[in-house]
């Protein structure tokens, strides 16, 4: 499965997403035009470059790739095409991206609304434990991590198990989780994605 692609590499997660979202409208894009796109959305915490994102999806089915010469399209590899001696040698030749069924439903599957509705809809327990985090990130400053612990440590979720005395999680499993599933990011302080925004609204 493709989402299996996001699964076991966590860390690819949001530049796959990044290069999808800017595919998403379904027009044809070249290579070059996509890795202009997505420049300005490029972290430097990502693992990997714009390119190398980009043939990881089209490796795994997420964009189709199509090579045109001359405009028209070629039934071939760009090594094809070089050892193709019925192609002019001042043939423009191009590659166009666009996304696929796949991409569509990775992107859906991964998109903030969706992650993070998925784990507040997994964890019930905690459920209001998240939801006081996001409503202390939703000040216009943000909330420092001493904030949110602060919010959250007299909760009984975070208090030691009666029997053995031990805290089974502490504050930043939630910050973690809620940052992984798109619901807070890192600005300086802690505050609101508009995915997060969104669950406070419903």
């Amino acid at each position: 499965m493709t989402t299996d692609l996001i699964n076991h590499n966590p860390m690819l997660k949001k530049p796959l997403l990044v290069v999808l979202a800017a595919c998403e409208h379904g027009t044809q894009i070249t290579r070059l035009e996509l890795e202009a796109c997505v420049f300005g959305s490029w972290s430097n915490e990502f693992t990997q470059n714009p390119a190398v994102s980009i043939d990881i999806l089209v490796r795994n089915g997420a964009l189709f790739e199509q090579l045109y010469v001359d405009g028209e399209p070629y039934d071939g590899t760009l090594e094809d095409l070089q050892v193709n001696a019925d192609v002019a040698v001042d043939a423009v030749a191009e590659s166009r991206l666009s996304i696929t069924d796949t991409g569509r439903e990775l992107l859906a599957t991964y998109a903030p609304e969706a992650t993070l509705q998925a784990l507040l809809t997994s964890k019930p327990r905690y459920r209001d434990v998240f939801n006081i985090i996001l409503h202390t990130c939703d000040a216009e400053q943000g909330a420092s991590r001493a904030d949110l612990e602060q919010a959250i440590s007299s909760l009984p979720q975070l208090q030691p198990e009666p029997a053995t005395q031990q805290t089974a999680v502490y504050p930043q499993y939630f910050i973690d989780a809620l940052e992984s599933a798109g619901g807070i990011v890192w600005q300086g302080s802690w505050h609101l994605t508009n995915a997060g925004k969104a669950i406070l609204a419903a």
